[in-house]
């Protein structure tokens, strides 16, 4: 994906990530991850692509956490 095509609407996000519409809007509103949402138009999008980084290195976390914990 390039450009635009990975914005999608923040409604339309849950479809594409494992993260739930109102996980999304928690995160803006409390100014977690800045760089996941695009606002245009007076519509608030997500870059699919910084959500795949976000998710990748959450996966990461818990990954180094488990060993810690073994």
């Amino acid at each position: 994906m390039t450009g635009f095509e990975q914005l999608v609407p923040i409604k339309e996000a849950p479809n594409h990530i494992p993260y739930a519409e109102k996980t999304l809007r928690n995160w803006r509103s409390q100014g977690n991850y800045p760089q996941l949402f695009v606002k245009f138009g007076g519509k608030v999008f997500v870059d699919l692509k910084e959500a795949e980084s976000i998710l990748h290195a959450d996966k990461q976390k818990s990954h180094r956490m488990a060993r810690l914990l073994d």
